[in-house]
C-alpha cells in the first residue's frame, strides 16, 4: 500500500510540474509569435509535446491559436494540459486521505478551470494569454 501511495504522489507531482512547464512555454512562445509573425514556427514545440502524427500537425505550425488549443485542450493529445491535469487529479483522488485538503481543492479547481468552456473561447476568440494565465 505504501508503494502505491508513493507512486501516486510521484506521478501527481510530475503531472503538475509538466503542466506548469508547458504553460510557461506556451506563454513565452505565444508572446514571441506576436513579435515575428513570418519567421515564427511552432514546429519544435509540436515535436516535443505531441504524440500524434507530426505531418498532420505541421499544418498548424504557423497558427498560434490552433497550436495552443491543441496543446491545452485537445482530448486526443495525451500530452495536452487537459489530459495531464486529469491524470494528476486521478492520482490525487486515489490518495486523497494522504494529502492535505488544500492540495486536493487546488488541484480540483485547476481541473475544473481547464475543463471550463470559457477557456476554449479565450483561446479561439479572445486573448490566448488569458487562457494561459
Amino acid at each position: 500500500m505504501l508503494s502505491r501511495v508513493a507512486s501516486s504522489l510521484y506521478w501527481l507531482s510530475r503531472y503538475v510540474e509538466r503542466s506548469d512547464g508547458m504553460l510557461r512555454m506556451l506563454k513565452i512562445n505565444y508572446a514571441s509569435s506576436q513579435d515575428t509573425i513570418q519567421e515564427f514556427t511552432w514546429k519544435p514545440i509540436i515535436r516535443i509535446f505531441s504524440a500524434d502524427d507530426e505531418n498532420e500537425l505541421l499544418n498548424i505550425q504557423h497558427d498560434s491559436r490552433a497550436v495552443i488549443e491543441y496543446l491545452l485542450l485537445n482530448r486526443e493529445n495525451p500530452n495536452s494540459i487537459l489530459n495531464i491535469i486529469t491524470l494528476a487529479r486521478e492520482n490525487a483522488r486515489s490518495v486523497q486521505e494522504h494529502i492535505p485538503k488544500d492540495l486536493w481543492q487546488c488541484l480540483n479547481e485547476y481541473y475544473h478551470t481547464v475543463k471550463d468552456e470559457k477557456l476554449l473561447w479565450y483561446v479561439q476568440k479572445d486573448d490566448p494569454i488569458t487562457a494561459l494565465d
